[in-house]
């Protein structure tokens, strides 16, 4: 009987002691599960927050990154780190088809396209298809192609006179009248010109003109000034057929050079890369800014820019 007993007294002390385990276990079950969807649904917000944003990236890598192996393999490393969908390249010298495609394949992009391979290239590389491809006019760099439902204009104006951006522009706007009003367009590149909109911080800075004036002596062939001022008609041109300027929209009264970085010690100041939408993109906007850190500050003499819109 006292045998009996106390297996009964045992028995029922495991039983205790397997409730305790089982109740603690449950409010670690509950704990974990309190955590665990709080932290799934934090990151799959933010999944679901970037899988309607559509990001484009816009670079003068200056010459293909000069055939530098290094550089390029930083580039790699640094682009993840911006997570774009759809790459604009101006300068992209060295590289074809052949060459665009295995760099862009290697960073998680399927769509590459190439146009002047023989000069300064145009490049677009893109997650999703390029579609809707024109034909490349041979009198300037310009890619004019789709990416979805977006109509690209990848541009690299000519360095060295007003009047031939003047003409260039001329050639671009007339295609992107073609385009019904309703669509989106995108415009982006190397513009090689200053915008009418940053006048105040050029034409009223005396080292600054200064420093153009010295620009166009030491490289004949060179036209900024018209006049003795800067012309700023290739970007008025733009403003006039009312697209607008992605990086300026939100910072009316500020500036920001483009041009040049780090790997250059002069300091004659400009803002001519750009990337401009058309009043169709407007309500979809959500950011533009400059990337400046320590691979831009020398990868390229341009800094690169970036659009983030709304899908």
């Amino acid at each position: 009987m006292k045998t009996k007993l106390s297996l009964l007294k045992r028995a029922a002390a495991l039983m205790l002691v397997l409730s305790c385990i089982f109740i603690s276990c449950r409010k670690e079950a509950a704990k974990l599960t309190t955590d665990v969807p709080v932290s799934g649904v934090k990151k799959a917000r933010s999944i679901n927050i970037d899988s309607t944003k559509f990001k484009v990236l816009s670079y003068n890598i200056y010459e293909g990154f000069r055939g530098d192996t290094a550089r390029i393999a930083q580039f790699k490393q640094w682009v993840d780190t911006l997570k774009p969908s759809v790459i604009a390249f101006q300068e992209m010298k060295g590289f074809g088809p052949t060459g665009l495609k295995a760099l862009a394949t290697s960073i998680g992009f399927n769509y590459s396209l190439i146009h002047h391979v023989n000069g300064l290239p145009v490049a677009l590389i893109s997650k999703f298809p390029i579609t809707d491809i024109k034909s490349k006019p041979s009198t300037l760099h310009l890619i004019e192609a789709s990416v979805l439902d977006y109509h690209f204009f990848v541009i690299h104006l000519n360095p060295d006179t007003y009047e031939k951006r003047k003409e260039e522009i001329g050639i671009i706007l007339d295609r992107a009248r073609l385009i019904p009003s309703t669509e989106k367009v995108l415009m982006m590149g190397d513009f090689n010109n200053m915008s009418p909109q940053d006048s105040s911080f050029y034409d009223n800075n005396i080292s600054k003109m200064n420093l153009v004036r010295a620009s166009e002596i030491n490289n004949p062939g060179t036209k900024i000034l018209n006049n003795g001022k800067i012309d700023y008609s290739t970007i008025q041109s733009v403003i006039n057929e009312g697209y607008k300027d992605t990086w300026k929209l939100f910072r009316a009264n500020k500036y920001d050079k483009s041009a040049p970085t780090k790997l250059r010690n002069h300091n004659n100041f400009t803002r001519i890369d750009y990337i401009w939408m058309n009043n169709t993109l407007v309500n979809s906007y959500v950011d533009s800014y400059l990337v400046k850190d320590t691979f831009t500050d020398y990868a390229s003499d341009h800094y690169p820019m970036v659009l983030i819109l709304n899908r």
